[in-house]
C-alpha cells in the first residue's frame, strides 16, 4: 500500500512543473554550482557538501513535502485516503516516500560531482550516511508540521522559508574547526557536524550532533501531531 501510495504521489509530482522544478532541478543546480562554478572555499570541500546536502535536503524534502501535504489536504485528498484502509502513518509514509527517495537519489549524484571536481573521498562516510537520513527525519517531520500551518500550496513559498533559513544559517557555522556547540541548537548545525566529521574524521563533536539531530526530528513529531491536518483549511 506505501508503495502504491508512493508511485501515485511521484506521478503528481512530476506531473506538477513548479513542484517538480523545485523537487528535482533546484537541488541539482544549487549542488552543482558550489562544487563546479564557485568551487571549495578555503575551508574545504565538507563546506561544499553540506551545502549540497541543505539544497537537497531543503528544496528537495522540506519544501516540496509541505507543498504536496498542503496541495493534497485542500482538494480532499488526504480526507479520502484516511476513509480509506490506510492508516494515518501509512498514508503520510507513502506521500513523504518519493521527496525522500529522490534526495538520497540526488545526494549521490552531486556527492559524486563533487568528487569528480577534486573532493577526497570521506575519511568516515558512515557519517555522511547519518546526516543523510538524520536531515531527512528532521525535514520530513518539519514538513509534515509546516502543512499544517500552511493555507495553500503557494503560501508554501512563504511558510517554510524560516525553518529553510534556519537549516542554512545553522550549518554553515558548524563547518569550522572547533565550531561553536550553541549552533547545533539550530536544526542544520549538527548536520554541519556530522558532514565535517565525514571528511576530517573528527568525532569530538558527533555524539552532540548526533542528539541535535534527534532532538530536531522529535521535535518535529511532536509538533506534527498537534497542528497537522487532514480537513481542508478555511
Amino acid at each position: 500500500m506505501i508503495t502504491a501510495l508512493g508511485v501515485a504521489e511521484l506521478k503528481l509530482l512530476l506531473r506538477n512543473r513548479t513542484a517538480a522544478s523545485l523537487a528535482v532541478l533546484m537541488p541539482l543546480l544549487m549542488g552543482v554550482y558550489v562544487a563546479v562554478v564557485q568551487g571549495p572555499p578555503d575551508d574545504g570541500w565538507s563546506v561544499v557538501i553540506a551545502l549540497q546536502v541543505v539544497f537537497t535536503l531543503g528544496f528537495g524534502v522540506y519544501v516540496t513535502s509541505t507543498t504536496a501535504l498542503t496541495a493534497r489536504r485542500q482538494d480532499l485528498y488526504l480526507k479520502r485516503l484516511r476513509t480509506g484502509a490506510a492508516s494515518d502513518a501509512v498514508v503520510l509514509t507513502g506521500i513523504l516516500l518519493p521527496v525522500v527517495l529522490l534526495a538520497v537519489v540526488q545526494t549521490v549524484l552531486l556527492v559524486g560531482v563533487s568528487l569528480v571536481a577534486g573532493a577526497p573521498l570521506p575519511a568516515r562516510p558512515e557519517l555522511l550516511v547519518l546526516a543523510v537520513v538524520g536531515g531527512a527525519a528532521v525535514t520530513c517531520a518539519a514538513g509534515v508540521c509546516t502543512s499544517g500551518l500552511t493555507g495553500t500550496a503557494e503560501l508554501a513559498q512563504i511558510t517554510t522559508a524560516p525553518f529553510f533559513l534556519a537549516l542554512l544559517v545553522g550549518v554553515l557555522p558548524a563547518l569550522g574547526e572547533d565550531a561553536d556547540s550553541r549552533f547545533m541548537l539550530l536544526p542544520g548545525g549538527g548536520l554541519g557536524v556530522l558532514v565535517r566529521s565525514a571528511w576530517d574524521g573528527a568525532t569530538g563533536q558527533v555524539g552532540l550532533a548526533v542528539l541535535s539531530v534527534a532532538a530536531w526530528t522529535v521535535a518535529g513529531v511532536v509538533l506534527a501531531t498537534r497542528v497537522f491536518r487532514w480537513d481542508p483549511r478555511g
